[in-house]
């Protein structure tokens, strides 16, 4: 599951009012259930709205008890989600036909056996008679490290009130916020970095590699940030005068 897109989703529920009264917890697991949602497409699955509000709901009851590892298990539970309201269609044909013949009974047994048999296939079909506990220790631990993996210690979000970048670090019992030190205002962005590179301290490699960003958007950077700069002026002459290629080549051989 890609966690940028659900960190993504949960910064935009971050800021709706509907939402106020969540914890980020409660809002985290919101996110990933609409991740999850948006890749399933229920609008292309079923075209009957009412179909589709049942399926979102039984969507919904499979995510309070399943977290999907892989794309191939998102594909699977859709598969479940559209033989399920299959299911609802052949049983309410028999009870508007009293005379239904034994072929649409025979397709209802048919596709439960197979909703069954894709449940067993993501584990979410129940605990299996004789299964020992140390097995279901192991999917428990693997539950967990899925959830481990998308709740990470440390959220970059948006302050409702001010607009800026804020870092929030997990602690025992609460969120605690801080001033995000790669970020100013909304732009990626490190005064004492920037620095270092302007005295020629470290390589402008070096700063794009601890922002994880381009050699590009350090020198947009520097454009909007430094331009009158005295350092800056001394970094441009310096390069004018020995030329970014032999710079370039220079600092990567340091």
């Amino acid at each position: 599951m890609d966690k940028y897109l659900i960190e993504e989703q949960f910064r935009k529920l971050k800021n709706l009012y509907q939402y106020r009264d969540y914890s980020p917890e409660q809002l985290y697991r919101e996110a990933f259930r609409r991740v999850i949602t948006n890749q399933i497409d229920l609008d292309s699955l079923f075209i009957d709205k009412k179909e589709r509000k049942i399926a979102k709901h039984l969507l919904r009851k499979y995510l309070d008890d399943f977290t999907p590892e892989t794309i191939s298990d998102i594909n699977i539970l859709r598969d479940i989600l559209f033989l399920e309201i299959l299911n609802a269609r052949l049983q309410d044909k028999i009870n508007r036909d009293a005379s239904s013949n034994t072929r649409t009974i025979e397709a209802i047994h048919k596709n439960l056996n197979q909703i069954i048999s894709l449940k067993s296939t993501l584990g979410i079909a129940g605990g299996k008679k004789g299964e020992s506990v140390d097995t279901k220790i192991k999917q428990l631990m693997k539950k967990f490290e899925i959830w481990r993996r998308n709740n990470n210690g440390s959220r970059t979000i948006i302050c409702p009130y001010c607009g800026q970048m804020v870092l929030l670090k997990i602690r025992t019992d609460a969120w605690e916020a801080g001033k995000h030190p790669f970020f100013k205002d909304r732009v990626l962005y490190n005064h004492h970095l920037m620095n270092l590179y302007l005295q020629r301290k470290i390589t402008k490699q070096d700063v794009a590699k601890i922002l994880e960003c381009s050699e590009d958007y350090i020198d947009w950077l520097l454009q909007k940030a430094y331009p009158t700069n005295p350092d800056f002026k001394r970094l441009r002459k310096f390069y004018n005068e020995m030329g970014k290629d032999k710079v370039k080549k220079e600092e990567e051989n340091g």
